[in-house]
């Protein structure tokens, strides 16, 4: 296992700066939006761009962070059934669901690239006046799915219960 230790961690970091992308494009959504307001009110001056990229971020930070949610144990849990259960049916309980969540997030990967895969063969562009092709905000599906089975597959290898409430 030591071998493959770096692997671990390299992958982790990966879901980390995935947290921290997200955490980035909020940050964007808000100066953008901000501008927007401000430009808008202020200078009777709306912009052509700060609502479609806002979108665009917002999506981003949640495909993106999703998989540090998991990592860190963010997720809202309803854990009222679960802590009156042995030690041992936990740890099974959360192997069955880390499971379930890769089985997802390779299913939702797949498909998302199959659709961002033919949204650039037909050559789909923003309906707005910038004209962004559409694949290049899309592809925030499928990278979301690729780090949302890396922290699957590494809470599978920790293979332990948390409580939540803990982070990285």
């Amino acid at each position: 296992m030591k071998r493959f230790s770096w692997v671990y961690k390299t992958f982790d970091q990966l879901v980390f700066a995935g947290g921290i992308a997200a955490g980035i494009l909020i940050i964007l959504t808000t100066c953008m939006t901000t501008f927007d307001v401000i430009s808008r009110a202020v200078f009777n001056r709306p912009t052509i761009w700060a609502t479609e990229l806002s979108i665009y971020a917002i999506m981003g930070s949640c495909f993106l962070g999703s998989a540090y949610a998991v990592r860190s144990y963010s997720h809202i849990t309803v854990d009222l059934f679960i802590n009156v259960l042995s030690d041992r049916i936990k740890k099974i309980l959360a192997y069955v669901s880390n499971a379930l969540g890769l089985i997802f997030s390779i299913i939702f990967t797949v498909y998302g690239f199959k659709y961002v895969f033919g949204t650039y063969q037909l050559g789909t562009t923003s309906a707005s006046l910038l004209r962004i092709p559409m694949y290049i905000p899309e592809l925030l599906l499928p990278i979301g799915g690729i780090l949302l089975c890396i922290a699957f597959i590494l809470q599978i290898m920790d293979g332990g219960v948390q409580k939540g409430g803990g982070h990285i």
